[in-house]
């Protein structure tokens, strides 16, 4: 019998999963082709990322399996070590290529000017 439940609250799991995914990403279609919030789009893509961040915690729960429970510990920490060597590997690139941006200190023009010079000169 204790079978048979676990495989009625598994299904459960992946049915409520499945509709709470298919729910959120429905919103955030209707979000952007319907122009829910008119010409705010710093609040649609507000809302986007919310809508976003709800589906990763869904997805990862329902159908990831991660929590607290002692079967799933090192699935989550896993899951967090990944996250978080993403997010060093993103942010460390585009604050490199801010900073490549900022000791250019060229504008555009000037930038012009430079490769048509440089292309005068040939190999």
């Amino acid at each position: 019998m204790k079978s048979e439940r676990s495989f009625k609250s598994w299904v459960s799991l992946y049915v409520f999963g499945f509709g709470t995914s298919l729910v959120l990403s429905v919103a955030s279609y209707l979000c952007v082709t319907q122009g829910w919030f008119g010409d705010a789009s710093a609040l649609a893509a507000l809302m986007l990322l919310v809508l976003a961040t709800a589906q990763l915690a869904v997805q990862s729960v329902c159908f990831l399996h991660l929590g607290t429970n002692p079967r799933s510990v090192f699935k989550t920490h896993t899951f967090i070590f990944t996250l978080s060597m993403l997010l060093i590997i993103v942010v460390g690139s585009l604050w490199i290529m801010q900073n490549l941006d900022y000791r250019m200190g060229m504008s555009p023009d000037e930038m012009n000017d430079y490769m048509y010079e440089q292309n005068k000169k040939g190999f």
